[in-house]
């Protein structure tokens, strides 16, 4: 090649190298979508409040935030949220040149009370430390000597139970021991059945001793009523079966296959002065007699006088100890009680 060729050629070479540079410096590359901003305002709530998600985004076509706050979502707006738990929430913009994301953590501060228990002369148990709104675990029952214990109550006179599987923590609290004398419970009674309630403070109304009437007289298979219709008046509290068997016949008029008059008709060992036990007459009979292995129960469900809604009434399940409400029509076990 001739010298002045060769410079010709290496000319051309370099132009090309020229313009190609110079084109390339105009080409421009897509960029990632950029998060400006994504905030929690208060990033600390207590549990049932609400915190304000923020959030301002660039160059996204599109924009989602988890744990239910949406998708397609404006580049620069915002949203209540009211997590129950700690929680992260991740924003994902997105482009066809990737993704940008940012990430907010929200603390949820729980509620808690203390409940405590005055065993009234029991052994001691200990404190528990429960959420706003939640339910207190049953403890391991405490002991006393010469007494039976009876469940815990509201109050220190002991008039209302607290129900564990339904009663929740909304302050704190003291629970209450209930207490039985013992040096009674479990004797025949001058019925032929067996004491299963000692009353402390004597005949201040008319009556100490409750007692449950002997095994044989027993209905296996009464119902509380037919139609389900509402007595009204009844009560759940211990002393209270009487009254709501009396409430109950005065509403019923003379139907004698239903538990309430069955009871309060019935005439054994030369006592007619029976009637249909409360809810709470029921637990005692369960607690105080058949978990000791006496007074002849079967592990089955047992009606008491107490209504629980217009068409259900309450029930006793002697196989574990539960009670709970059941059409009136249902045919359940009957057992007398009688106050002296």
């Amino acid at each position: 090649m001739k010298k002045h060729d060769y410079l010709k050629f290496l000319l051309i070479i370099l132009i090309i190298i020229f313009m190609t540079g110079c084109g390339t410096s105009n080409i421009t590359t897509p960029s990632k979508p950029v998060v400006n901003s994504f905030t929690a305002s208060p990033l600390t709530i207590a549990s049932g409040e609400s915190s304000t998600l923020a959030w301002s985004v660039s160059d996204a076509t599109s924009v989602s935030i988890d744990q239910g706050v949406g998708s397609s979502l404006a580049l620069s707006s915002s949203a209540s949220v009211s997590p129950t738990i700690i929680t992260t929430y991740t924003l994902i913009a997105t482009n066809a040149a990737g993704t940008g994301t940012a990430m907010v953590q929200i603390t949820v501060s729980v509620i808690t009370y203390t409940v405590t228990f005055d065993s009234q002369g029991g052994s001691a148990i200990s404190l528990q430390v429960v959420p706003d709104g939640g339910l207190v675990t049953e403890p391991t029952a405490p002991t006393r000597t010469g007494y039976a214990f009876g469940g815990w109550c509201k109050e220190s006179g002991c008039t209302d139970d607290w129900v564990f599987n339904t009663d929740t923590v909304t302050s704190d609290v003291i629970l209450y021991a209930k207490w039985t004398p013992l040096y009674a419970l479990r004797d025949t009674g001058p019925a032929g059945g067996l004491i299963f309630y000692v009353k402390e403070g004597g005949y201040s109304d008319g009556w100490r001793y409750l007692e449950a009437a002997p095994a044989t007289t027993e209905w296996t298979d009464k119902k509380w009523d037919d139609d389900g219709e509402r007595i009204g008046g009844t009560e759940t509290d211990i002393g209270k079966g009487q009254s709501n068997t009396t409430t109950i016949i005065n509403t019923q008029g003379p139907r004698s296959t239903y538990a309430a008059q069955l009871c309060n008709a019935m005439v054994c060992c030369g006592y007619n002065d029976w009637f249909f036990p409360s809810k709470d007459e029921l637990k005692l009979m369960y607690t105080n007699l058949h978990t000791e292995g006496v007074g002849g129960f079967a592990d089955s469900y047992y009606w008491s006088s107490s209504e629980y809604f217009a068409y259900d009434a309450w029930y006793q399940y002697f196989g574990d100890g539960g009670q709970g409400g059941s059409f009136k029509g249902n045919t359940y076990r009957v057992r007398a009680v009688r106050a002296f």
